[in-house]
């Protein structure tokens, strides 16, 4: 997701009905799960220091370390805020010219009270387990041969099972594949994988985000080259209901789910661009027909990092 430059060109007619063929487009039509309140989302997810209150990871090419922000919510002026980015002692890659791996947060893989991320670096999948106090454990090696995927994507259970999942896009076919949790932390996935269908190639960024609009498992948002913001309602058996356009004017954005950001109980969203690098905060509805409030986001007001990955 690193300097990508999104196309801002118009969705044609065609180009509307090949993706609606390819992923099954439902813009009108009520997916299977419909539910005007989502139920209260475990904080831990996105809580690397225990206080109960979501954190941003980022990474930067003029940081040594990766470093950390904790989101605070104020409920007499209904305003979120983020504290100063800290270090988190993990070393960064600071070199712009190499390849750098990809960091996805989790939720609990295995074992820890906070929420976890994973990191690839090659095709080495390692695990970072939180320690609760913004820090993480020594690096877990889970798994080689993920080098097939372009993203990977993490922070929503597919399965309805209460365990987070990952999902991964090929990087060749634009194939979809689950990979199921199962609690631990040495072997944080079923061996075996799941393909959930062909299309998801053509987003340009895509974010678990969990329940988001009350169904029975956990949810994702996804952005295409022209701009369109996707919702794929998860069905609670590993797979998804047809998605649902619920944007067309977030072009060139990065999107990532933080969990439930003002205890409202509906998880919420955040998005950022390249290469103004503006964090904003997208406040859940509950609604699948709009799952996030249409007044303006709230800019989140943390200073810009140079060449950043917000995880």
């Amino acid at each position: 997701m690193r300097h990508i430059t999104a196309s801002r060109r118009r969705v044609t007619t065609a180009v509307t009905a090949v993706l609606a063929a390819t992923l099954g487009v439902a813009t009108l039509s009520a997916p299977a799960a419909t539910a005007a309140t989502a139920p209260v989302t475990p904080v831990t997810w996105h809580d690397f220091n225990g206080n109960g209150t979501p954190d941003l990871l980022s990474e930067s090419y003029d940081r040594p370390t990766m470093v950390r922000s904790d989101t605070a919510y104020d409920p007499a002026t209904g305003k979120v805020t983020a504290g100063a980015w800290a270090s988190t002692g993990i070393p960064a890659e600071t070199d712009p010219m190499l390849s750098h791996p990809f960091h996805i947060a989790t939720g609990n893989l295995g074992g820890s009270a906070v929420g976890d991320f994973v990191s690839r670096v090659g095709g080495v999948l390692y695990l970072n387990k939180g320690r609760g106090d913004g820090t993480f454990s020594a690096p877990i090696n889970v798994g080689t041969g993920w080098h097939v995927y372009k993203k990977l994507v993490g922070g929503s259970d597919i399965t309805g099972d209460g365990k987070p999942d990952l999902l991964g896009i090929s990087s060749t076919t634009g194939e979809l594949w689950l990979h199921t949790g199962t609690g631990k932390d040495t072997a944080p996935f079923l061996a075996a994988r799941k393909n959930l269908g062909k299309g998801w190639g053509v987003y340009y960024s895509v974010a678990g985000v969990g329940n988001i609009a009350g169904g029975p498992a956990g949810d994702v948002v996804a952005v295409d080259g022209y701009g369109s913001a996707w919702l794929h309602l998860g069905k609670g058996d590993g797979t998804f209901a047809p998605r649902t356009r619920i944007s067309l004017t977030w072009p060139g954005s990065v999107v990532l789910g933080v969990g439930d950001i003002n205890r409202d109980g509906r998880p919420d969203m955040v998005t950022f661009t390249h290469p103004a690098g503006s964090l904003k905060i997208h406040l859940g509805t509950g609604d699948w027909r709009a799952p996030f409030r249409n007044t303006t986001p709230q800019d989140l007001g943390l200073p810009g990092l140079n060449g950043f990955t917000t995880f």
